[in-house]
């Protein structure tokens, strides 16, 4: 029975191969096996589509093409490159990790996966996928991709948000990989996930291995994986206030620790009563009727929230100095309407920043 599993797993691996090398996209991490541009590929892919990443990968190598640039970059420039592209820790981990590079192993990325793991924002997946693409190093991979086209393949029927059934996956993530092309073959694995083996609706039609997959022989594909811990997107909603004065406006920059740390933003509440009670404080502190009134709405995402955004603005006397403290807010800053493309601001911001700008 094993040595029956076994040659399967040598079919499953040579059909796999055979696909990948005539149905691989063309994306720019593909074109190298540099492991800094294969990590940073990795890092902005997590949970991020490969479409918007391209700009922002092609972006960030291009203004830090090397690990010691991105090391001896100040904070606040990575940010403002990865601003828009959300899960900010992710930039921030980027960051950190390229000064230990360069401090503890002299500019270049360890080849082992253990000593990976010792750095800031990498964990089994993606030193696995860094061992393996830019090093060739025998590295299994687990990923949304992987485990859905694994769990369909061998049926496994366990619940994935477990761990003991994570553990198997791994472990036939392993067992799947070759001695040879091991980064092609990771790859193969999650380019069949990404544009094939789809959660819903899998082209099983265009499958290379859908000889080989259990789930598909019992037609049960959209059985597998089976996650009992699904979650369901929470509704929010959050209340941004536009402070306008003598062609400024009011920006608040996020503490370090904070969600958008280090990005700009305007100010906001969780609910309209706080900002129209902390408004009419900053009217009273600068002498001003000033009336609010809705500029725009949007909604943006993050983990399980989906967050409505009302907009609001008001226009206070242009007596306001730019170096006035609304509320004694230290992190606040004044800054002219003209030069907001030269902060960095989260997504939805930018949206506003955008906004406002065409009134200039």
């Amino acid at each position: 029975m094993r040595n029956t599993w076994l040659q399967t797993i040598k079919t499953f691996q040579k059909k796999l191969l055979e696909w990948f090398k005539s149905n691989a996209r063309d994306l720019p991490w593909r074109r190298t096996h540099d492991p800094y541009h294969i990590w940073v590929s990795e890092i902005m892919l997590q949970q991020t589509q490969v479409d918007t990443v391209i700009p922002y990968y092609t972006r960030w190598i291009n203004r830090f093409p090397a690990v010691q640039t991105l090391a001896q970059s100040p904070v606040s420039e990575v940010m403002k490159h990865w601003a828009g592209l959300g899960y900010y820790r992710r930039a921030r981990m980027l960051h950190e990790a390229a000064k230990t590079i360069c401090k503890k192993y002299a500019g270049v990325l360890p080849q082992d996966t253990d000593e990976l793991r010792k750095l800031p924002g990498i964990g089994r997946y993606t030193a696995g996928a860094i061992a393996s693409i830019a090093y060739n190093q025998k590295a299994p991979v687990l990923d949304g991709n992987v485990i859905r086209v694994l769990s369909r393949v061998e049926a496994v029927s366990n619940d994935i948000s477990q761990l003991k059934t994570l553990n198997r996956l791994w472990q036939l993530a392993e067992a799947y990989l070759p001695d040879e092309n091991t980064g092609d073959f990771n790859q193969a694995l999650m380019e069949l996930g990404a544009t094939v083996c789809f959660p819903e609706n899998p082209r099983c039609g265009t499958c290379p291995v859908a000889s080989l997959c259990k789930a598909h022989r019992f037609k049960k594909e959209p059985s597998f994986p089976f996650n009992s811990r699904r979650e369901k997107l929470l509704k929010k909603n959050s209340f941004t206030l536009v402070l306008r004065a003598n062609g400024r406006v009011l920006m608040r920059r996020q503490p370090t620790e904070a969600r958008w740390g280090g990005l700009w933003m305007f100010p906001y509440w969780e609910s309209r009563e706080a900002m129209l009670q902390d408004h009419s404080l900053i009217c009273t502190e600068v002498g001003s009727t000033a009336k609010l009134k809705q500029r725009m709405s949007l909604t943006h995402g993050f983990t399980k929230y989906r967050i409505k955004l009302s907009v609001y603005e008001s226009r206070l006397p242009d007596k306001v100095k730019s170096t006035h403290s609304i509320l004694g807010d230290k992190n606040a800053r004044w800054i002219p309407v003209a030069h907001l493309p030269k902060y960095a601001l989260p997504s939805p911001h930018q949206k506003i920043a955008d906004e406002i700008s065409k009134d200039v």
